[in-house]
């Protein structure tokens, strides 16, 4: 079991022929414990190296997938930072004065015009993603962003001085939160795993938001003063995040030995695949949940949560508390979503974490009040099931969409998403004042449950969609999601 060679007496487990020694004479035989759980460069063998490494792409690097988690921070926290607001000064004294009784419909109203020019640039920025690159495209989202930020709490009438503020976020949200970077960076093998950080990159910007806001508005600060703080943190993690994403149509490149850089072509039948794959419709399904639960979260609990309070700042800190315990918890279970994704079936996660959602905002019905004590476990399962659907909404639809079709499959995705947040924002808000104050939740919990038909549906019809999509089972990387 021993054999000797130039560097000595080693046992066989480390023994792989007189090159392995040359090689681990340069790179040594052991690494610490933290070098086994850091980001490490695609293997060319396509072989995976040590329990706990992320497999990358070729060419792509370790500050290249920290610029991804980076982005998802930033758009995050710009989403919780604005929409928790976006409530609060819509009837606060000192900014848009609109009444209580109104403020859903007039959230809703906004909203609706938002999220329709949301759309649209959703569909061209998706083309412009796939011909411009990644980092022109992302740059101009955060700058357009920090515009609208800016103008938010400045317009003098909601009509159109608001309304205009609002849009002009919207775009530039709306674009920089269509970059594929963990469908460009990560090798298929580990894509559950990237979204599983992904997502606790996210809920750790949404976390910062919402403990950020309630630290300001406790200590008397306007919100004017908080828009500025989100729009300057804003510029200032655009900067590094601009130097070191991957530049260039990167993702557009086959390496081949005649040709290191010969543009990929789009395989036959490859395009309809984003509008007939299961996994990938799966995969919009759970982004208009993701994105309306995210709005519900961030917006719509807190106008549920001031009906409560008659002191405006009061409702909404108490509304920010709870909320931190929702974005802590997607925090918590962010990793072990993104732990399990690529080992257990796909039917199950998606099944668990529908139910989870549909528990969390049930119990939240049933107790209809901020105060209560059951409230916490309504909210602690809310945010385990958004931590699953942060994590499979980016899972499903990048790990089956052909590379030269992602900024489409990213633009159909964010539509999804939109309409999701649409739902709750519009519909929802003109029902919550006209008829209940559970109006959004109750939307969702309807929703929820039309994806576990749909679910339901993909597993009765596996035999006749695989036939399709799988060629050969052992072959396939599909093959771990028909358990």
């Amino acid at each position: 079991f021993f054999f000797q060679a130039e560097d000595g007496i080693r046992d066989f487990c480390l023994s792989r022929g007189l090159g392995d020694v040359y090689k681990r004479q340069v790179h040594g035989e052991s690494q610490s414990f933290i070098e086994m759980f850091e980001v490490t460069k695609y293997e060319p063998e396509n072989v995976r190296v040590l329990c706990g490494y992320i497999k990358l792409n070729k060419d792509i690097s370790r500050p290249n997938f920290h610029a991804a988690l980076l982005l998802s921070f930033i758009n995050s926290f710009t989403n919780a930072g604005v929409e928790t607001l976006f409530v609060m000064i819509l009837t606060h004294a000192n900014y848009y004065r609109v009444e209580k009784s109104k403020q859903g419909t007039i959230s809703g109203n906004l909203i609706l015009v938002d999220f329709i020019v949301r759309i649209i640039v959703a569909i061209v920025a998706g083309v412009l993603y796939d011909k411009l690159g990644r980092r022109i495209m992302i740059g101009a989202g955060l700058g357009v962003s920090v515009i609208g930020v800016w103008l938010l709490p400045r317009m003098s009438d909601v009509f159109p001085g608001l309304l205009i503020a609002r849009v002009i976020f919207g775009m530039g949200n709306v674009i920089a939160t269509l970059a594929p970077l963990i469908a460009d960076y990560v090798d298929d093998a580990d894509k559950g795993k990237a979204s599983g950080l992904n997502t606790i990159a996210g809920s750790s910007g949404a976390v910062v938001a919402v403990l950020l806001i309630n630290q300001l508005l406790s200590n008397k600060i306007s919100h004017l003063v908080i828009h500025q703080a989100i729009a300057g943190i804003i510029v200032v993690g655009a900067f590094p995040l601009l130097l070191i994403v991957k530049g260039g149509r990167y993702f557009a490149k086959e390496a081949t030995p005649e040709n290191p850089y010969v543009k990929a072509e789009a395989k036959p039948g490859e395009d309809s695949t984003i509008f007939k794959h299961p996994w990938i419709i799966m995969g919009y399904f759970v982004s208009f949940l993701a994105a309306g639960e995210a709005f519900l979260s961030a917006s719509s609990f807190t106008m549920w949560t001031k009906r409560y309070y008659v002191d405006e700042d009061k409702g909404g800190i108490r509304a920010t508390n709870l909320m931190s315990i929702v974005f802590g918890m997607v925090l918590l279970a962010g990793g072990v979503y993104g732990y399990f994704t690529d080992r257990i079936s796909k039917y199950s996660n998606v099944g668990i974490t529908c139910t989870l959602s549909f528990i969390g905002m049930g119990t939240i019905v049933l107790v209809n009040n901020p105060e209560h004590a059951f409230i916490y476990a309504g909210l602690i399962s809310w945010g385990i099931s958004q931590a699953g659907l942060g994590s499979l909404q980016v899972y499903l639809v990048d790990r089956y969409t052909p590379e030269e079709h992602r900024g489409k499959a990213h633009g159909i995705q964010t539509i999804f998403a939109v309409s999701g947040a649409l739902l709750c924002s519009h519909l929802g808000g003109i029902l919550f004042d006209k008829y209940t104050h559970h109006a959004q939740f109750l939307l969702f919990l309807q929703a929820t449950l039309i994806s576990l038909i749909f679910l339901l549906v993909i597993f009765l019809t596996r035999n006749t969609w695989l036939n399709n999509y799988v060629k050969n089972e052992e072959e396939d990387l599909t093959a771990p999601l028909i358990r």
